[in-house]
């Protein structure tokens, strides 16, 4: 298949253009992975790219298991060269290339999501704050304390701040462990404090994924790695749903053309996987949006269907995991659509696993995109933590000077998780 077969309008236009910077602005169901993804043949094909030079930058693990998985069907040299990961997973790799974690001496152990509760305990008895003023106070040291837009990410600015973090540094360089959430920080400080250092110019050609969700030192560091070569930018800012808790920038891609100049603008517009009713329903919705700025809104596919809306409400929990998990049975038996075409989206995850069980129990195969569910529970009950505690001792069986696994196991069981 040729990279330009059956393409037209927009999605033509960004698969053969060279223009950098690019900004596409493209609402859900638009085909933006189709339109990338010719567009990265096109460079393949043409030599336009070194793909050991290429770069592709996701927001989520799932969503860089997809993009591989599309990689690896185009079937064009190279294509298996491209690195495709999250921006936590490059950052880690270019924090042990340059050897910058052995030689500020820290330990590339990653902290569990359970080990952090510990963590916070010890944090909280040092008079750090209670628990839900820590969880807060972490989420801004994973953003380079940059909590507002208007901040530039860096150093914390107050001596509260400041206190916090060298109490978490410290906690962190004893038990030898490292947070998922140091990488892009401390990356960042890295190629700042390195103008010079090989890794600001490993990539040449960049593309990033869900722009709209990345923090403001995840798009500065972006913006480091693309000063030498092309870089293209894909999101919507009318997707945004971590801004409250992760402090991401949407502004970021509204005002991307502000602070970039000679920025080229393709838009997706049309939503081909909507129907028209759903499509009709976004844009009421998105035009309460204050950060959209003149973002144009989508359209509907002429000859897609009008769709069901249904808005129903239950009484209790239990009633709408059955109602939901019938409603899709239903579907499924009448022949309307497959198991494997259905998407139910949770605000929160124990409710997702309980539609998630309730739809095995009637016989429909399903599965949730959370990996940690067997590693859940309160420590502070024995019952309700044995699968954590399993763990811990597995990981003291491999390494008996594990000191994270240590700090937990002596934990487990008591109220305030400090002696077992």
């Amino acid at each position: 298949m040729s990279w330009d077969e059956g393409l037209e309008g927009p999605p033509l236009e960004i698969a053969r253009t060279d223009h950098t910077p690019l900004r596409v602005m493209a609402g859900p169901g638009t085909g933006k992975t189709f339109a990338l993804m010719r567009r990265i043949t096109r460079l393949l094909e043409e030599g336009g790219i070194d793909p050991s030079k290429g770069l592709l930058v996701t927001f989520t693990r799932t969503t860089a298991a997809d993009l591989v998985k599309e990689l690896s069907q185009l079937n064009v040299p190279g294509a298996d060269q491209l690195k495709a990961g999250t921006i936590h997973s490059f950052c880690f790799y270019i924090l042990n290339r340059a050897r910058v974690l052995a030689i500020t001496g820290r330990n590339p152990r990653p902290l569990l999501e359970f080990e952090k509760r510990f963590m916070r305990e010890d944090l909280k008895q040092l008079g750090l704050g209670g628990i839900r003023e820590l969880r807060k106070k972490l989420q801004a040291f994973a953003a380079a304390w940059a909590r507002l837009q208007s901040e530039e990410p860096g150093w914390p600015q107050n001596a509260e701040d400041r206190i916090f973090q060298q109490e978490l540094k410290n906690w962190l360089i004893f038990h030898e462990a490292i947070l998922i959430d140091e990488l892009v920080p401390e990356t960042l400080r890295y190629l700042r404090d390195n103008p010079a250092s090989p890794e600001r110019d490993m990539y040449n050609c960049i593309f990033v994924d869900e722009y709209q969700d990345l923090n403001k030192a995840e798009q500065r560091l972006i913006d480091l790695l693309s000063e030498n070569g092309s870089i293209m930018i894909i999101g919507d800012p009318d997707q945004s749903i971590y801004e409250s808790f992760r402090y991401a920038h949407p502004e970021g891609i509204v005002n991307y053309a502000d602070d970039h100049s000679g920025t080229l603008d393709i838009p997706l517009e049309e939503c081909r996987r909507c129907p028209n009713g759903i499509v009709s329903l976004a844009n009421s919705l998105i035009q309460n949006n204050r950060l959209r700025g003149s973002c144009s809104c989508i359209n509907p596919r002429t000859g897609n269907i009008e769709g069901e809306i249904h808005v129903v409400q239950w009484k209790t929990m239990e009633d709408e995991t059955n109602g939901l998990a019938q409603f899709i049975k239903k579907k499924i038996d009448d022949g309307i659509v497959n198991a494997g075409r259905v998407l139910v989206l949770c605000p929160r995850r124990q409710f997702a696993y309980r539609i998630r069980d309730k739809l095995r129990e009637i016989g429909i195969d399903a599965h949730s995109f959370f990996h940690e569910e067997a590693l859940e529970g309160n420590p502070t009950n024995f019952e309700k933590a044995k699968a954590q505690e399993a763990f811990t001792l597995l990981i003291l069986l491999s390494n008996q000077n594990d000191r994270v696994a240590l700090r937990c196991w002596l934990g487990f069981g008591s109220s305030n998780l400090l002696v077992s």
